[in-house]
């Protein structure tokens, strides 16, 4: 979607208009694996936490909009939360939401802790987990722990999905989790996913990371609207509501919307100004603003990246685009915000079909 510049004055930004459909709780920064790369910077020093309470109370919250149906739990290791996990999502299931977990899997050390940690989850009402693993979290955990999890995951009922860290760098051999997980992939109880593992916008990476097999594969995903801005937000440790559930959130402030230290969900949403960039990026992408800073800067074009992700860190940090959209962005305002209107009715009415 490509916007052209139009002269306009009438476009100040609007009352906020985003529907989230999810929300996503960075319960900690603290985890038992120090990942290189780690786009929350999670260790197990780390020590940045939401406050038990706040988390119960944003899920009250969120029962207040409703176009939430869903509510992650994340970090870190939201597993360190032990049984106040389970309480997280027992409140969440009995307020009618969808539950996701994302965890390294470090509680499976053997078949039967997996089994009796899974079974307490399903107890609480877990629909989803989501378990991560490759090369640099095989240095913390053991595929066999994995592999215990989401067998237990499969046994439970509850589906699993593997997400399997991608880059030139990797050693990981996937093949032990096609073999022993074989049944339960056949009978899509468990899933395997590849997602690119790019280099922390935040500076704390030291293996330096490329993907050329990805691109080279034409399994680059970096083109097209971002569908996840303000679908899903997210709130960090330090309780800021951010409009991405991507890796770079936390160090691109155009995604933050507020902090929800001392405000609700509903009125952080509600006050918030539409932000030019987050509804650009859902109705656009990166590559289409790209596209407009080039009538301004006609050499400008974002490098061949492997994810949206990594395409919209990329244009952020550029001193050049940034300073385009800030003087000019105004001229296709209104263009956006009717894109965004005229998206989501649509959406909206494939949903009600």
């Amino acid at each position: 979607m490509t916007f052209r510049s139009r002269p306009t004055s009438t476009w100040r930004g609007s009352p906020m208009i985003i529907r989230p459909r999810a929300l996503s709780l960075i319960t900690t920064r603290r985890c038992t694996a120090e990942c290189d790369h780690c786009c929350i910077g999670s260790s197990p020093r780390a020590s940045q936490a939401i406050p038990l309470e706040r988390m119960h109370s944003l899920i009250d919250e969120a029962k207040s909009i409703p176009s939430i149906q869903r509510i992650g739990f994340t970090g870190g290791e939201c597993f360190l939360l032990g049984r106040a996990l389970d309480a997280l999502i027992a409140h969440a299931h009995e307020l009618e939401f969808e539950t996701r977990v994302v965890t390294n899997g470090y509680w499976a050390g053997n078949a039967l802790a997996a089994e009796r940690r899974i079974s307490s989850l399903c107890v609480a009402g877990l629909d989803q987990i989501m378990i991560s693993t490759g090369t640099f979290h095989q240095e913390f955990v053991p595929i066999e722990r994995v592999i215990h999890a989401a067998r237990a995951a499969a046994t439970a009922r509850i589906p699993c999905r593997i997400a399997i860290e991608v880059c030139d760098q990797q050693t990981f051999d996937e093949s032990i989790l096609h073999k022993q997980l074989a049944p339960e992939i056949a009978a899509r109880q468990v899933f395997l996913g590849h997602d690119p593992w790019t280099t922390d916008v935040g500076g704390r990476g030291v293996t330096p990371l490329t993907h050329r097999q990805l691109i080279d594969g034409g399994n680059a995903l970096e083109s097209g609207r971002c569908t996840q801005i303000m679908d899903t937000i997210t709130v960090t440790p330090n309780q800021d509501l951010l409009a991405c559930c991507g890796f770079p959130m936390e160090q691109l402030p155009e995604l933050r919307i507020g902090s929800i230290a001392n405000r609700t969900l509903a009125e952080v949403l509600r006050e918030a100004p539409n932000g030019l960039m987050k509804l650009w990026l859902h109705v656009g992408g990166p590559h289409a603003i790209a596209d407009f800073i080039a009538q301004t800067i006609p050499d400008f074009a974002i490098p061949q990246s492997v994810s949206i992700c990594q395409a919209c860190a990329t244009l952020q940090r550029d001193p050049r685009a940034m300073a385009v959209i800030a003087e000019r962005g105004s001229e296709v305002g209104n263009q956006i915000v009717s894109a965004f209107v005229e998206l989501h009715s649509g959406i909206a009415a494939l949903r009600a079909f």
